[in-house]
């Protein structure tokens, strides 16, 4: 982004004071969404900074905007926040949220070295009919639809803190090879170097592991050779072909680890999983198991994401894309506060604090600094009469 830098983060980063506060946390939350382009309306006596603690809002309660303006005395209409909303520019946002989330991770992110950067795809669902039907995605049937529109990430697994370095969505007609390519074009401008790309079963197809340059994942089973390799009562290495036959054919090394359930969701007996394992051919299948289970990780941190995702019915892919891109980069701004600033330095690392959490520390600190500032309604009127005549008996 140029010569854009975060001057209240960097202060708070690199000395900061015996506690940090629900203010800070706020001010420091509203310096990354101001960093994000806004056309506007022109005329509108508004600033960007208005309609920005409007989605803020809505974003750390899970909430719409219409659920905050309404709830608030000190804000503009529903109507005037998404009027400028609607003048956010699709790919210059983009930029903008990718830049910026790869500023905060390069503040804790050693520049030397390589990294294991971890692909996936993340499905939200969508209700409603969508200006074209190609916006939307198909997945399985999800709060009562199988509509989605679906996204791209990249993070990295660096001392146990998932950052994200880059979102893209899945455009169009795009493929998901398509949309990993771009992904991959962002992670590439880091400083440090790819040591290996770690994807879900999901992704599971010829087109992808050309694009992804040797990944390691767990394989889909189904078949008839794949299925016989797993039949096995012991671990051991081999190989596979994916896409036998077509364009896009792979011979891949194939990891076989076999392990015990021992009763794991009432199951028994032994648990045969297949990993295509390029790069780790010298390892053992525990072994290679072992490095992709820290993939784990990336779960969690989805989670986390959707704790802050404002709620919305536009059918404008370009709102919807803006609120993903702020949840990614509250929950950035949080892991780099939560490792820099509070975990407590001990041999080998850092003690994180078990006390700030997403949700209840964070979300809920700049929640209620904003509910402050935004005058939030604490009192409603009522219509002065109460239960109609006849209708107070069942009270005793």
């Amino acid at each position: 982004m140029g010569d854009v830098n975060l001057p209240k983060l960097k202060r708070i980063l690199t000395d900061p004071d015996e506690f940090i506060s629900n203010s800070q946390l706020k001010s420091l939350s509203m310096e990354l969404l101001e960093l994000i382009p806004m056309e506007g309306i022109e005329g509108s006596g508004l600033d960007s900074d208005q309609i920005m603690e409007v989605v803020l809002r809505a974003a750390v309660d899970q909430t719409s905007v219409n659920g905050v303006t309404t709830s608030t005395e000190d804000t503009p209409n529903r109507e005037t926040v998404m009027d400028w909303l609607h003048t956010l520019e699709k790919e210059t946002m983009l930029d903008a949220v990718n830049d910026i989330l790869a500023l905060v991770a390069m503040t804790v992110l050693d520049r030397d070295g390589s990294r294991t950067i971890c692909i996936d795809f993340m499905n939200n669902p969508f209700h409603g009919c969508p200006d074209d039907e190609d916006e939307f995605r198909r997945m399985s049937a999800r709060d009562g639809t199988t509509k989605c529109h679906r996204y791209c990430t990249a993070f990295v697994l660096a001392q146990g803190k998932p950052l994200t370095l880059a979102v893209e969505p899945v455009d169009g007609k795009d493929s998901k090879a398509d949309t990993v390519e771009r992904v991959l074009a962002r992670v590439e401008t880091y400083p440090f170097e790819i040591d290996q790309i770690f994807m879900d079963r999901d992704a599971f197809c010829g087109e992808l592991i050309g694009v992804l340059r040797e990944p390691v994942f767990p394989v889909r089973t189904g078949k008839e050779t794949l299925e016989e390799k797993l039949t096995t009562g012991s671990s051991y290495m081999t190989e596979e072909i994916i896409c036998e036959g077509k364009e896009h054919e792979q011979t891949y090394p194939l990891a076989v680890n076999v392990t015990y359930q021992n009763g794991d969701r009432g199951k028994s007996g032994l648990k045969q999983t297949g990993y295509a394992a390029y790069g780790l051919e010298d390892r053992t299948p525990r072994q290679v198991a072992q490095v992709y289970n820290h993939r784990a990780q990336i779960e969690k941190s989805y989670e986390t994401f959707r704790k802050a995702r404002a709620l919305t019915t536009t059918p404008s892919t370009t709102i919807r894309l803006f609120y993903v891109g702020v949840g990614f980069l509250l929950e950035q701004l949080w892991v780099v506060l939560q490792w820099a600033v509070l975990a407590r330095p001990r041999r080998g690392g850092r003690a994180l604090p078990t006390d700030f959490t997403f949700n209840n520390a964070f979300l809920h600190g700049v929640e209620e600094v904003l509910d402050d500032e935004l005058g939030w309604k604490d009192e409603h009127q009522t219509n002065g009469q109460g239960l109609p005549a006849g209708h107070e008996h069942g009270l005793g």
